[in-house]
């Protein structure tokens, strides 16, 4: 199993409504994607972020399917202009070398669509899986 977890702070012009917006399409991005076994958004408690999205996936095909599903997108496309800090990381006990192997799906994801890579760009503070794939 793979916990692809992102961990978002919001831009302080994001209002209330987008961000419940954000927030709701990242749980459906999770419900309606097969690959996503379970999940889990919402408030960051203890953390330096705001928010957090936790998303569960049986290895690096359910990775990749969730990273590249349409709803992902659509979520990127919704969210992405709004948000201050982002970090993307993922934890697993599975394989010593899976690291390289996540950042290689990450890369083929953003070659797959570079305006996702661009908006990624354009977060002000991005870190983590996939920001230098």
């Amino acid at each position: 199993m793979i916990y692809h977890i992102n961990r978002v702070t919001m831009k302080a012009t994001a209002t209330p409504g987008q961000i419940e917006a954000a927030l709701e399409s990242r749980r459906n991005q999770g419900r309606s994607n097969p690959a996503t076994k379970s999940l889990i958004v919402g408030r960051d408690h203890g953390g330096d972020y705001t928010y957090r999205a936790v998303f569960v996936v049986e290895g690096l095909d359910g990775l990749f399917a969730c990273l590249t599903h349409p709803t992902t997108h659509q979520t990127d496309h919704l969210g992405l202009n709004l948000v201050e800090r982002l970090e993307i990381f993922d934890v697993s006990d599975d394989d010593p070398d899976l690291n390289a192997k996540i950042q290689e799906l990450h890369r083929r994801r953003n070659e797959l669509n570079p305006q996702i890579a661009g908006m990624l760009a354009d977060v002000p503070t991005c870190i983590g899986s996939g920001v230098d794939a």
